[in-house]
């Protein structure tokens, strides 16, 4: 049963069970280190897009000896495998998104808090006179705003 932990931070009852990204790690033949399980439970279900240092803050709670150089790498890992997206949504830091699927997200400009959005768009094109040689291989909305928590 999912249970929230902290807002927006979905965990798992039942801590011997393995997660989505643990499985993802496995099923790409990859060995689950404490490093990586950690890194993978804490952002697994996450809903809030966190960045590399703020898993690592939570992370080193745990496991003090673990680098911010290890989380990046098996956040890389992580997206080199499709489990999880690196977003660049302007708010200072690469974030993290645990769900791969197509779908676009709301930037707060004050707070930076991030949400997903699932919506379909539709299709958008580049007109051929200006991609100047570029290959599009994918779009990304953001829609930036006020969140209501900032906004009350």
């Amino acid at each position: 049963m999912a249970t929230l932990a902290r807002p927006g931070v979905r965990t798992t009852e039942g801590a011997s069970r393995p997660n989505g990204l643990e499985a993802q790690l496995r099923q790409h033949r990859r060995r689950l280190t404490p490093q990586r399980a950690i890194v993978c439970r804490l952002l697994d279900g996450n809903l809030e897009h966190p960045s590399a240092e703020v898993l690592h803050r939570r992370a080193s709670a745990e496991m003090p000896t673990l680098s911010l150089r290890t989380v990046y790498a098996v956040l890389h890992e992580l997206v080199e495998i499709g489990a999880i997206r690196a977003l660049d949504l302007g708010t200072g830091s690469a974030r993290f998104c645990p769900n791969p699927r197509p779908h676009h997200h709301m930037v707060c400009t004050r707070c930076g808090r991030v949400r997903d959005v699932q919506f379909a768009a539709p299709p958008l094109d580049l007109p051929p006179d200006q991609r100047r040689g570029f290959w599009v291989t994918g779009v990304d909305l953001v829609f930036r705003g006020v969140c209501g928590e900032c906004r009350r």
